[in-house]
């Protein structure tokens, strides 16, 4: 630092000065996007030239916000590391023959009847194994919409499941960009996140798929023409052997996981045996690295089977990656001097209990949402609460699982949001009109909230031993007990 940096005076960012900072970075990123059809990703790289003189105008030099937003950087490199693992995983997967076996036996017992109920969980399952709201809309959702049509099932209705299923994938899997960002945003860890997670996403399935399940009890005596599956089907396994073999490398990984085995490892062991698995779905051993590294490929002859199967890689991340650095960079900067605690703390400051936190968590997250961007938001959303759940002495997961139960699935229902865009451009249906069935988007943060009301699962700060390792039970239930 030079001797004129050295004596620059630090002045402390007022409230409106840090909306108005934050603001101004959203209007410069998403103007562009909407406007100009800029990559939303790039501009938030070219917002640097925004953050910095906003910076730089309270009294600090370049060099200490550089240092800032490197140090946030480095917080967040582990999340962009596993978000590359994720793209190795989805490759061979999908050359093993696992992605598409899901499909395949999902197909298999579909029904008018339990036709929703149906699409829920199958895109629930195929976003789950692939960890991409995205691919799985553009994959099994197209696949379903399809099938839909030829049932007769009203077209928001099954887009609707359709949505349900794909974001709650998206929401928990531990191959999820929204998953890692919401978990390194608040510095926990992804295992950690996930495992609490899971157990608010199981009652809030559960209740979807009921609802599901009620709502195509109408179609029960509806007769439709199966040919359209059959051929999906028949495609499938001219080029797959759907079997157990098929599904090895994904058991795998959830065994290693649940044998609280390190992440990133357990993913690349299951990425190497997806490789293995591929020769024995006929692939060439000068390929199966490759697929790896850039993907599976293949060319069917078939639209819809080649979108399915033409995706992964290490490469497939990068953009992601890329994306989730700008944004670290731009909170490291604002958090370095002082811009976000400007604007958390008159929210912060009125919470006195857990469940106040908890819905300002909400409602930061629900904001964040209408600006458009769900990694945004879960970015921003848990910089901003992460302290106040530490000044209460709650474990950060307590946030991490609020915001994400709340900004991934709603993210959805915006019409103007980058996903409400690429929704309706898909399906040729409205929000407004697939938005009433979206059960899983309304289901989710209400129960997150009823939850925390309940007292349930409220995470003391000191309940894990280590981070990401063994559970303290006894140590759960003294704090929680002191708690109350």
């Amino acid at each position: 630092m030079s001797v004129n940096e050295k004596k620059l005076e630090h002045r402390k960012p007022t409230t409106a000065y840090g909306i108005f900072s934050l603001a101004l970075v959203l209007i410069v990123c998403l103007g562009a996007s909407n406007f100009l059809n800029a990559p939303i990703k790039g501009m938030f790289f070219i917002a640097w030239l925004v953050i910095i003189p906003l910076c730089m105008n309270l009294g600090y030099s370049y060099s200490e916000i550089w240092e800032g937003m490197m140090e946030y950087c480095k917080k967040g490199l582990g999340s962009i590391i596993i978000l590359l693992a994720v793209g190795a995983i989805v490759g061979t997967w999908t050359a093993c023959g696992a992605v598409p076996s899901v499909i395949y036996f999902g197909l298999s017992v579909i029904s008018p009847k339990v036709f929703l109920l149906t699409t829920f969980i199958l895109c629930s399952c195929v976003s789950l194994a692939c960890g991409t709201s995205w691919g799985t809309l553009g994959t099994a959702g197209i696949a379903m919409f399809a099938i839909g049509e030829s049932m007769g099932i009203p077209a928001p209705m099954t887009v609707g499941a359709i949505v349900s299923g794909s974001y709650l994938g998206d929401m928990v899997s531990p191959m999820s960009d929204s998953t890692n960002v919401a978990a390194a945003s608040v510095e926990t860890d992804l295992i950690t996140h996930c495992k609490e997670l899971v157990r608010l996403v199981v009652p809030i399935f559960l209740i979807s798929s009921a609802i599901y399940y009620v709502l195509g009890i109408r179609f029960a005596t509806m007769s439709y023409d199966s040919s359209y599956v059959k051929e999906i089907m028949g495609a499938m396994s001219q080029h797959f052997h759907m079997n157990i073999i098929a599904l090895l490398p994904m058991i795998l990984l959830f065994v290693l996981l649940f044998l609280k085995k390190p992440a990133i490892p357990s993913m690349l062991i299951s990425a190497l045996a997806g490789c293995v698995v591929a020769l024995y779905q006929g692939a060439e051993a000068t390929s199966v690295l490759g697929y790896f590294w850039n993907g599976y490929s293949i060319e069917t002859g078939q639209e819809f089977l080649d979108t399915l199967l033409n995706r992964g890689g290490v490469t497939s991340m990068f953009e992601t990656g890329s994306f989730m650095l700008f944004c670290f960079a731009m909170v490291g900067a604002f958090n370095t001097v002082g811009i976000l605690e400007a604007i958390i703390n008159p929210i912060s400051n009125k919470a006195k209990n857990v469940i106040q936190l908890t819905g300002i968590t909400q409602i930061i997250a629900i904001v964040g949402n209408f600006m458009g961007t769900n990694c945004f938001t879960l970015m921003m959303t848990g910089t901003l609460m992460a302290p106040a759940y530490k000044k209460m002495n709650l474990h950060p997961t307590n946030c991490s699982k609020v915001m994400n139960c709340t900004s991934t699935v709603i993210v959805s229902l915006i019409p103007w949001s980058a996903d409400g865009i690429f929704i309706t451009g898909l399906f040729g249906i409205s929000t407004l009109y697939y938005g009433p069935y979206s059960v899983y988007a309304y289901v989710a943060p209400i129960l997150a909230f009823v939850i925390t009301c309940l007292g349930l699962r409220i995470i003391p700060a000191d309940v894990y031993i280590e981070k990401g390792e063994k559970y303290n039970k006894k140590e759960y239930q003294k704090r929680l007990a002191e708690n109350k």
